[in-house]
Formats: structure tokens, C-alpha cells, sequence
């Protein structure tokens, strides 16, 4: 690549960068409440640079949401599936006591009877983000650790969409809330050989004998 073909690129990626960050302080301080225009001048960028890129309000919105996403939320992959999903609940978690996570989230309840696309952008999102942690739900099936007849889809649905509605309502969440909700979800979920490796020696019949 010729040298002023790596600088063309590089200030691009910095007029992206800004683009963005400039998209999640302003979500953080008014939620879905901004225009483009106020975009393009918080960013020092002209409007048209912005919708060269997105089209829509809403197509930016879902960029830079996806893009802290990846940053604040990297799927774990330490082979021990289990471990992941409460390392992945617990990063969730610390995502939305952030202003920016936590007013994403209600952006999308709020703007959505006004704007029909942002629904559609969190939807993709939101089923990226769950493809990858079913993934992990399948994995821990496979190792005999989630019964087989669990469906996967719901049992992150449960472990995290509680996590995403305590953020709407102002509400924190925590790492101990995180931490109980998986727990919960993952007891009812257990194969039994995964259950009774999980109990404590002494418990239950042998305290019988």
C-alpha cells in the first residue's frame, strides 16, 4: 500500500472513531434525543461525510453501539463454557452501569414508536450478540454440563434480559444480581451428572446415612 494511501486510510478510521465517540457521549447525555447535524459539528465532520456511511440515524446508532459492544463485551472462549457465561453476564452487566449502555437501552424503548428502524437495528444487534452466547449455551450441552433438552436461546434470554430491564428502570445492575441470575438459570438447566458434581460431599442422602 503506497504511504499516502496508509494516511488517507489511517484519517479516515480517526474521522470514523470520532464519528462514533461523538454518537455514544451524545446517547449518554440525551439518550436518542440528537440530530445529525449536531453529530457532524460535535464531531467537526460535514453531515455528508456521516450519511456517505449511514443512511439513517438509526444505522449510525446501531454502528456505535455495536462497536462499545465489542470493546466492553468480548465473547470469553476459555473452553470451559459454563465459566464463559457468567464472565459474559458479569461484562453485560458492567456495560450497562455505564450512562452510555444503560441510556442505549432505553433509547430503543423510547424511540421505538417513533422510529420503527431503530427497532430493527437492535434486533440485529441483539441476535449477534446472542448468537455468540448460544453458542456457549450449546457448548456447555455438549459437554453434558446443560441438560440436552434446554432450549439455549432461552436460557441466555434469562440470564441477561433481566440484566437489560433494571437498566431501563434506573435500576443497577450489579455484579451480585448477575451473579444470581446465572446461578439461577444454570441450576434449573444442570444435567444431573453436572448437579450432583456440583453438590457439596455430605449433602442430601449421604447426610441421611
Amino acid at each position: 500500500m503506497p504511504p499516502d494511501a496508509t494516511v488517507s486510510h489511517h484519517r479516515g478510521q480517526v474521522v470514523l472513531d470520532a464519528i462514533l465517540d461523538t454518537t455514544l457521549t451524545l446517547i449518554a447525555e440525551r439518550g436518542y434525543a440528537f440530530s445529525i447535524d449536531e453529530i457532524a459539528e460535535t464531531a467537526g465532520v460535514h453531515k455528508s461525510t456521516i450519511y456517505r456511511r449511514w443512511s439513517t440515524k438509526a444505522a449510525l446508532v446501531g454502528s456505535a453501539v455495536e462497536r462499545q459492544a465489542s470493546i466492553e463485551v468480548p465473547i470469553p472462549d476459555t473452553g470451559a463454557p459454563v465459566l464463559d457465561l457468567t464472565t459474559l453476564a458479569l461484562l453485560v452487566a458492567k456495560s450497562l452501569r455505564t450512562r452510555a449502555g444503560a441510556q442505549a437501552i432505553r433509547s430503543v424503548v423510547a424511540a421505538a414508536s417513533e422510529d420503527p428502524e431503530i427497532v430493527d437495528v437492535a434486533r440485529r444487534f441483539l441476535g449477534a450478540r446472542y448468537e455468540a452466547a448460544v453458542e456457549l449455551v450449546n457448548r456447555a450441552i455438549s459437554k453434558g454440563e446443560l441438560r440436552s433438552d434446554v432450549d439455549p436461546v432461552l436460557v441466555w434470554q434469562a440470564m441477561v434480559n433481566p440484566l437489560h430491564l433494571r437498566a431501563v428502570l434506573d435500576q443497577p445492575a450489579d455484579d451480585a444480581t448477575a451473579r444470581r441470575l446465572v446461578a439461577l438459570v444454570l441450576d434449573g438447566a444442570r444435567s444431573q451428572q453436572a448437579a450432583d458434581e456440583a453438590r457439596p460431599s455430605g449433602s442430601g442422602a449421604e447426610k441421611m446415612r
